[in-house]
């Protein structure tokens, strides 16, 4: 191989190399962005879980009714219906 094509090919190769930098702290970028977006829906979901508990210790709530209300509500093929389930026996102290 020739000497240019080898700086050619050394060219590329460090293209390349910049290009797959750039994509991977752009990687690291998003995920943070994405972690602080999940943190703050961690804290709305808890701060209205804890609204939500202390409601239900002053009005009490038949869980069968909320449980009932997710069955009618969620996905029809009941995807995640015992998930949600399980927060409300976890609200309601079950």
């Amino acid at each position: 191989m020739s000497d240019s094509m080898i700086e050619k090919v050394q060219g590329l190769l460090n293209t390349v190399s910049e290009d797959v930098n750039r994509l991977y702290d752009e990687a690291l970028k998003n995920n943070e962005t994405f972690l602080e977006a999940l943190d703050d829906v961690a804290a709305h979901v808890f701060g209205l879980e804890s609204v939500v508990a202390a409601i239900a210790k002053k009005y009490p709530i038949d869980a069968d009714e909320a449980k009932a209300w997710l069955k009618a509500n969620m996905d029809p093929d009941g995807q995640g219906t015992e998930k949600a389930e399980a927060v409300v026996d976890s609200l309601l102290g079950n």
